[in-house]
């Protein structure tokens, strides 16, 4: 069982990192998805609209669970869950037919060897391995060390889009920046990983392998990238 000043150290540190999530996410998209708006983009269909919703709610729901293990509402947080898995599976509901059809609009052909690769470069990989550690959390349920830490990785493996944005921005959208999204991708989880291994004295498993399992996606989505 962690001790107190353990424990106090994992509610800081998953707490400045939900935070930190969450700004990034706003930081990404806001400026773009208003700037969309104002110019009626036709490319922000129904389900587009569906597909933000949902990830900004995913986000949401996650800063939230976060704070409350902090403020030690554990009861609330467990009740909450319930949503939040029904939240995940609209993530992939939802955010799969929006990336298949962002790829077919570039593809111009579903059979097609592009076609998969543009699927991949629009994080059709992000959203299974999204799936299969948000899957693997809730199995972990009972064991909080894993379970947070799963939880977590699942969410920094959505971030490529927000710091795609991001570069676009600091760049004045010109250049290639797929590279320097691949290092801000990686480097979060790294520097996650590294910051619980020195908190705790050891590599956690889960971010062990979790942590594996998305930078993989990262370089996957990477080459993708330059397939295409």
């Amino acid at each position: 069982m962690n001790s107190p000043s353990i424990a106090l150290s994992d509610h800081r540190f998953f707490s400045v990192v939900a935070v930190a999530v969450t700004v990034t996410v706003l930081a990404g998209f806001i400026p773009l998805y208003t700037l969309r708006l104002l110019h009626h983009d036709p490319n922000l269909t129904l389900l587009v609209h569906a597909h933000g919703l949902v990830m900004t709610s995913w986000i949401a729901m996650f800063l939230t669970q976060t704070l409350l293990i902090a403020r030690h509402r554990v009861e609330l947080h467990r009740r909450l869950g319930f949503f939040g898995a029904g939240l995940a599976t609209l993530v992939i509901l939802v955010g799969m037919p929006t990336l298949v059809n962002a790829a077919a609009r570039k593809s111009h052909d579903v059979h097609s060897a592009r076609f998969l690769w543009m699927l991949i470069a629009f994080d059709g990989v992000a959203l299974l391995v999204f799936a299969i550690l948000v899957a693997a959390a809730i199995l972990l349920r009972r064991r909080g060390d894993y379970h947070k830490r799963l939880m977590l990785l699942a969410t920094l493996g959505l971030l490529g889009p927000a710091f795609g944005r991001l570069t676009e921005y600091a760049t004045g959208f010109r250049g290639n920046n797929d590279f320097a999204v691949l290092l801000l991708c990686a480097g979060t989880v790294l520097a996650c990983a590294v910051v619980d291994n020195i908190r705790s004295h050891r590599l956690h498993p889960a971010f062990f392998w979790g942590g594996a399992s998305v930078i993989a996606m990262d370089v996957a989505t990477y080459v993708a990238k330059l397939m295409i």
